[in-house]
């Protein structure tokens, strides 16, 4: 489960990034490394929303600073939460 998370979280960004999945290390800032202003993080939230069929109010976002901190946190949200 654990992989096919971090597999799906990968997809969605490389959609967004416009680049291969191999590209993103899962230990690379989101700012820094993949140049993502907060415009782009509220645009890959709403694209996770869609992807695992769960709500990410902004507040929830405000500490996820790697990739591997948002691939984490949406392995705790599909844990507590259950799709509808």
């Amino acid at each position: 489960m654990v992989q096919e998370i971090q597999h799906r979280v990968l997809t969605v960004m490389s959609e967004m990034l416009h680049c291969r999945e191999t590209d993103i290390r899962v230990e690379a800032s989101l700012r820094d490394d993949l140049k993502m202003d907060s415009l782009k993080l509220m645009t890959l939230m709403i694209l996770l929303e869609d992807e695992f069929q769960q709500t990410i109010s902004p507040e929830e976002v405000s500490g996820l600073h790697t990739v591997n901190d948002v691939i984490g946190f949406v392995e705790k949200k599909t844990a507590e939460t259950p799709p509808p």
